[in-house]
């Protein structure tokens, strides 16, 4: 980690500068960005632009002080200007850096805290489990009071819509857009100098939108901080922007090199009104007040064009809800849902973020099982002859035949690689629902040539851009040459040309009779292909979407009995609605008012002099003074088995093992081959079952319910333990629940990819290698999002919750330590003490 400058003008605005600044990624042959030159003064709002790959999300990444090499080694490079290209060094990561960045005049990594940045990836942002504490790790990492941390925390959270969440709330019960306004909320907790966007509105509904746009102004207009935003729509935001900087490429150097220029420099109007620009052709949607039209885009035409409309599609119902519950956990959000979908229609799933859209096409897709009712496949669906589905329920068929007829898109593209090159990618669903290998790639090549990736085939589907991966998804998908493909957020960080692209080939896919569902927060997509939309809406709510009642373009034709008013909009519980109850740190009043450190180490005080002896009266002796004493504290004699019924298993396993083959003496009870018993052996049996329950027990019922975030600030508080390594620690242990996420999202891609009906020792190591990549990622997307929020710094930290010792503690240390002194006494008086089983 780099120094932080923990100075006085943290939280003042502060100036940007790229000084020749170059960065090229690890196993990259090229540079993301080439010998930039850019200067941002203090509290400028600059809107950053350029075409898909110019390297803007890398530059906020270098600003954010996450990229490159320290101060010492950069300032050696700057020193080679040579033409104004300087010469590079390598940093940690193995990239290399050329030049330098400076955030108030200082060196970038003297900086940290002072740069507030919020990244694409909301998931790879969000450092621990409870939603609070997320917000308060940046204000924690500035050193702010107590007091000053939890008024930040709340105001942040109500600027970017989340005041209804509870602060101990778990971050895996989020939607992917409150997760992006959670981590906005933690980068404006920081109050920081300069504030990094990119595309920080990209996954969110319309009313989040506005939202965010507004808590950015109000903290700008409060502390006058620098603004860079990236963002490819820069509608919402035009009011807020000062200066619009656009990036291109300049002429091949001699080396092959090509420098990263300006190419437009100025105020809004001077920008977006440029005659030599072509915005389109750089993929930026240019503002309504520029482009003299607020539809950018028509409605997508089909040649030649279906009889039918998109909003209608034709012919019965292909797929069906009757009565569907929907949630997750045994937990309803919606019930009574009832919809139709037909063949060349298309669906848009809408809603405010967490209204439980993709919980109800995961559903719709056979991935999840509804709470109650059921969703129907039609005859058709199911298909004919000997590889027709025998049940109606998607979710009861195997993965094959799911495979073959409804395909699922995932939001993240890399949840459903399973081949290591994207030709064999492409090839999968066809193989795997019985079509010989050669006419498998011939319609691989075909949709990687449809969609632009044939150039791609021989390379592994990770190195590709995050365009290209959503593009292979889709093609992936379609090679099963399902009848049902269902969507999730296709266009979701896409620029001008790569959203037209995506947008025409689903158009396009209801001129091949296929039903298509898409979740989506594009109301423009929604128009241009003229799709019926279905809302999930909180309950007592109207919506906020306008759906049509008669098929645009075909006035005669009016929309399947599907859309009606009622279906068209799906009541679901409200966010405020749904509480989660804070979690006890202990079943137990006493235990949970324990220091967690204290508990910790009572559970090792406790233990450890039961090792000294190994006698049945010391371990039977602990054991029952253990027991009244959880009696006690409140734990019923079959809570006590619940909460510890493994060591009942393990216990006797371990007893009859020790009885067969341990320790001979005394007369000899049963033999047969190397198993004999004795006296010797059956004491030792027993006295080895009492200890372990005697050890386990309490052992466990006291560490049962902590909470790692409090357990880590008593580590550092109490305890004293360096805040790198036990923050560190904490970070991590949160990045193991998001893998489970991801073995769970793992399973449910491989089985709509016909994947799911392997032997689990056939598909397990596949799944765990796709699982080791994505945690290798996030391990380092960690890392960078701890680092933005100012972890790391030589600077003293504060803390938002306050760790105390009180008397009870050492109270509780005691007895903890006097059970066992109490049980070896005993063992000694009687004479059955037995040093180390001897």
């Amino acid at each position: 980690m780099k120094p932080v400058n923990q100075a006085s003008s943290l939280g003042q605005p502060a100036s940007l500068d790229f000084q020749g600044w170059g960065y090229q990624h690890a196993s990259r042959d090229y540079y993301a960005v080439h010998d930039l030159d850019l200067s941002i003064p203090a509290g400028q709002r600059v809107l950053l632009l350029g075409a898909s790959g110019i390297g803007k999300s890398t530059l906020l990444q270098g600003a954010a002080g996450l990229l490159g090499a320290s101060e010492g080694e950069s300032a050696s490079a700057s020193e080679g200007f040579d033409g104004g290209s300087a010469s590079s060094v390598e940093d940690a990561d193995g990239g290399l850096t050329q030049g330098r960045i400076l955030v108030g005049g200082q060196p970038v990594d003297q900086s940290l805290g002072q740069v507030g940045l919020v990244l694409q990836d909301p998931d790879a942002q969000a450092i621990f489990q409870r939603v609070g504490d997320n917000v308060a790790f940046g204000p924690e990492n500035m050193d702010l009071p107590r007091e000053l941390i939890w008024q930040r925390v709340e105001e942040s959270m109500a600027a970017v819509g989340l005041s209804d969440l509870q602060l101990h709330r778990s971050v895996t019960h989020l939607s992917g857009g409150q997760m992006q306004r959670l981590a906005l909320a933690g980068a404006l907790a920081m109050r920081p100098g300069v504030l990094l966007l990119d595309e920080p509105t990209a996954n969110l509904d319309p009313r989040g939108v506005e939202q965010i746009v507004g808590a950015v102004k109000d903290v700008l207009d409060e502390q006058g901080s620098t603004l860079v935003l990236v963002e490819h729509r820069a509608q919402p935001w035009i009011d807020l922007i000062e200066r619009v900087v656009v990036l291109g490429l300049g002429d091949e150097q001699p080396n092959g090199l090509r420098k990263t220029l300006v190419v437009a420099d100025g105020t809004p109007e001077q920008v977006f009104t440029h005659s030599q620009i072509d915005f389109a052709a750089l993929g930026i949607w240019v503002p309504d007040r520029y482009s003299g039209s607020s539809k950018q885009v028509e409605p997508i035409k089909l040649e030649p064009e279906p009889n039918y409309s998109a909003a209608c599609g034709y012919g019965p119902a292909v797929l069906s809800a009757r009565n569907v519950a929907i949630g997750r956990a045994g937990k309803a959000i919606a019930q009574g849902v009832n919809l139709d979908f037909h063949a060349g229609q298309i669906t848009a799933l809408v809603g405010d973020n967490g209204a439980g859209k993709s919980t109800l096409s995961l559903t719709l897709a056979g991935l999840l099982e509804p709470l109650a009712g059921q969703v129907e496949a039609s005859e058709a669906l199911r298909g004919s002859g000997s590889g027709a589905a025998q049940s109606s329920n998607p979710f009861e068929w195997n993965s094959k035949i799911l495979a073959s007829r409804i395909s699922y898109v995932f939001q993240n593209p890399e949840h459903q690689f399973a081949r290591g090159s994207v030709l064999e990618e492409v090839m999968l669903a066809p193989l795997r629902t019985g079509m010989e290998e050669v006419q498998a790639e011939e319609r691989a090549r075909a949709l990687l040539k449809r969609f632009n990736l044939l150039q791609y085939a021989q390379a592994n589907p990770y190195t590709l851009s995050g365009g290209e991966k959503r593009r292979l998804t889709v093609a992936s998908a379609l090679a099963a040459a399902p009848k049902v493909l269902i969507l999730d957020e296709p266009t979701f960080g896409q620029d001008r040309l790569t959203w037209t692209s995506m947008a025409q080939l689903i158009a396009g896919l209801r001129g091949d009779g296929i039903c298509v569902i898409v979740v989506t927060h594009d109301r423009q997509l929604v128009h241009v292909l003229g799709a019926r939309v279905v809302e999930l809406t909180p309950q007592g709510s109207s919506g906020s979407w306008d759906m049509p009642r008669q098929a645009p373009g075909n006035t005669e034709q009016p929309l399947a009995d599907s859309s009606t008013s009622a279906e068209s909009h799906i009541p679901v519980q409200a966010m405020n609605l749904r509480v989660e109850e804070q979690r006890q740190a202990s079943r137990s009043a006493y235990l949970a008012s324990i220091n967690p450190s204290y508990r910790l180490i009572g559970a090792f005080v406790l233990a450890l002099p039961l090792f000294f002896s190994l006698d049945w009266l010391s371990a039977l002796t602990a054991l029952g003074i253990e027991v009244v004493l959880l009696m006690a504290a409140g734990f019923s004699p079959w809570r006590i088995v619940r909460s510890t019924w493994p060591l009942f298993l393990g216990a006797p396993g371990s007893a009859i093992a020790v009885l067969l083959y341990g320790k001979s003496g005394g007369a000899v009870l049963w033999q047969w081959g190397l198993m004999h018993v004795t006296e010797r052996s059956a004491v030792l049996a027993g006295a080895t079952a009492l200890r372990i329950l005697a050890i386990g027990i309490p052992a466990i019922i006291m560490m049962l319910g902590i909470d790692a975030t409090d357990l880590a600030d008593s580590f550092s508080q109490v305890l004293h333990l360096p805040d790198r390594f036990v923050y560190g620690g904490l970070a991590g242990m949160r990045l193991f629940s998001v893998l489970q996420d991801d073995w769970s999202a793992l399973t449910a891609s491989r089985r709509s990819r016909g994947l799911g009906d392997e032997s689990k020792v056939k598909a397990f190591l596949p799944q765990a290698f796709a699982l080791l990549v994505l945690s290798i990622r996030r391990s380092t997307m960690l890392a960078e999002a701890m680092e933005a929020r100012g972890f790391g710094g030589l600077s003293p930290r504060s803390h938002a919750r306050v760790s105390q010792v009180r008397a009870r503690d050492y109270c509780f240390l005691a007895i903890c330590l006097a059970v066992p002194l109490v049980a070896l006494s005993v063992a000694w008086w009687s004479g059955t003490f037995s040093f180390f089983g001897n």
